[in-house]
């Protein structure tokens, strides 16, 4: 590593919930609140499948809010094809975004790039309401992209209406995590003209790296795991192994 390499902090992490019930969701979100400085995901497709309606969803959501005013919570419906646990046609996906965005008191909404790009006008008129912070999101787990592939798909991102883009994609070598990291930085001045700010992950245990030097590629929010010490699949670190990680990170910089 080069010598002066720095650490500047300059990101939030974030716990996802995945109970499939209401009191067992609750327990969890009590359980991550303990948690100093950190967001909240919701993935509500573990409740959807499970059965729950998306009312009382929503009631849960709020329930949370109402109990815990200060943290930030982010509301995600993630679909079968991109690791979660629902499969949804598009009209039904953009009725629970709406509803979401409309009467559920989060402060930011995953949207998976699929849906947004289907049926744009209607999102970007929905978006104009500025209610929440939107995240366009996409999900990769079975392959991995060029250079210029890269490039224009992070481009297509940052020209929708959402307020942050997020890219996760699972990398399966040090070359992939390489380019990955190194084509999400050369696109950070692409990132602020259109005003957005950028989550991107590599995971997979070789893409750690990705989480643990959020800076390198201005990566805003780092999900770590709530529940097991670590997710080798998905790359998740609790916060006791992140913390000595990145310690280790920073003391090799300073070499």
């Amino acid at each position: 590593m080069a010598k002066g390499f720095k650490l500047k902090n300059d990101f939030e992490f974030c716990y996802p919930v995945l109970e499939d019930n209401k009191s067992a969701f609750l327990k969890k979100v009590a359980e991550i609140n303990s948690e100093k400085q950190c967001m909240i995901e919701l993935r509500l497709d573990y409740l959807l499948y499970a059965g729950l309606s998306i009312d009382d969803i929503i009631k849960i959501i709020n329930t949370v809010r109402t109990k815990y005013t200060n943290k930030k919570l982010i509301a995600t419906i993630r679909t079968v094809s991109e690791g979660g646990k629902v499969d949804l046609t598009k009209e039904k996906y953009f009725y629970y975004i709406k509803e979401l965005y409309l009467n559920a008191k989060v402060n930011f909404i995953d949207v998976e790039y699929k849906f947004y790009k289907i049926d744009k006008i209607y999102y970007d008129s929905l978006f104009k309401k500025k209610k929440k912070k939107i995240i366009i999101s996409m999900h990769f787990f079975d392959r991995i992209f060029f250079e210029n592939e890269y490039i224009k798909l992070f481009t297509e991102m940052a020209e929708s209406s959402g307020d942050i883009v997020k890219f996760a994609i699972k990398t399966f070598s040090k070359e992939d995590l390489f380019l990955f990291m190194l084509t999400a930085k050369k696109c950070e001045k692409i990132m602020k003209k259109n005003k957005k700010e950028t989550i991107y992950i590599a995971m997979g245990t070789v893409g750690m790296l990705s989480r643990l030097w959020p800076e390198f590629t201005n990566t805003k929010i780092v999900f770590l795991t709530a529940y097991k010490e670590m997710d080798l699949e998905l790359g998740q670190m609790n916060r006791e192994n992140y913390v000595k990680y990145r310690n280790i990170l920073a003391k090799n910089g300073k070499n």
